[in-house]
């Protein structure tokens, strides 16, 4: 499994160093998207390590319970020392305190020049957010057209705080600095995937992010943002759709029409609600996206 998973990322096995990290956390966001489309389709799975293999090898995509968890066996199939770690993304800088929402991995022993520590952040489940691992040490991090940044986290507890650039999804991520088992994201796995409270139960989105910038669809309008701005295109039709998907995002699952009236309905709803909202004036804020 771990040769297809390879195959999939379009990476040879190499030996463990920094450099083979960035490659395939490169190539992982990616080629893999960060997507609620098993959600929406009814087959969540759970976060055993052979259901998230299995999900990768398979063509399809997922979020970071998934994304994360097989990227960490993946390492340690290649000789990388990985932990997992709590995390708790906010949409709210100020906000301290959240549940359990984010599996996180440090892959560690991975010395370089830049980097003599040798500990980095590893993740692969945040969209929109990191194209490299980072270095684990407080500062800025630009990466292309965004910029991170790590620091103290504001829960009660040791840990680090992931800033993610202004124009991304979600402003932070805290991460306990315990290391954690697979086991302790069930629970916030079966939330996330199963309450209608959940954001991932709601609007069909997905994600990729490349050296250039993120590509992002929610609904049927794809959204790319790169150093050129902020570009939105409608895929009016489920034909368009399913080729944005494929071409974009390499989904090509059969049961992918099943969603389509759903989110064809969003987007009208969506777009109805943009209408009465009156044209920004010169210098005012642009109109949002589906959210």
């Amino acid at each position: 499994m771990i040769e297809e998973y390879l195959r999939r990322l379009g990476v040879p096995r190499r030996a463990p160093s920094a450099a083979y990290l960035r490659e395939l956390h490169r190539a992982h966001v990616a080629r893999i998207p960060y997507t609620n489309m098993e959600i929406l389709l009814g087959r969540p799975g759970t976060v055993a390590p052979e259901h998230a293999l299995r999900q990768i090898t398979t063509g399809r995509g997922g979020y970071c319970f998934q994304l994360n968890g097989a990227f960490s066996e993946l390492l340690r199939e290649l000789g990388f020392t990985v932990t997992l770690h709590r995390g708790y993304v906010v949409s709210d800088p100020a906000v301290a305190e959240t549940d359990l929402n984010h599996l996180a991995l440090l892959v560690h022993g991975l010395p370089d020049p830049a980097h003599p520590d040798g500990v980095w952040l590893a993740d692969t489940g945040l969209g929109d957010a990191l194209h490299d691992p980072l270095p684990l040490r407080a500062g800025e991090h630009p990466q292309g057209p965004f910029s991170y940044a790590l620091g103290d986290t504001l829960r009660a507890e040791p840990g680090w705080r992931l800033r993610h650039d202004p124009a991304g999804s979600f402003a932070a991520c805290d991460i306990a600095a315990a290391p954690a088992a697979l086991g302790d994201f069930a629970g916030a796995h079966e939330h996330l995937s199963t309450s209608p409270r959940s954001p991932f139960t709601g609007l069909f989105s997905a994600q990729r992010r490349t050296a250039d910038g993120v590509q992002i669809l929610r609904s049927c309008v794809l959204t790319t943002h790169d150093a050129d701005g902020r570009r939105e295109e409608h895929l009016p039709t489920r034909t368009a759709w399913r080729e944005a998907l494929a071409d974009v995002f390499g989904l090509a699952d059969d049961e992918l029409d099943r969603l389509w009236p759903d989110v064809a309905a969003a987007y009208e709803r969506w777009a109805a609600e943009r209408a009465a909202v009156p044209a920004p004036r010169a210098g005012g804020a642009p109109v949002g996206e589906p959210a």
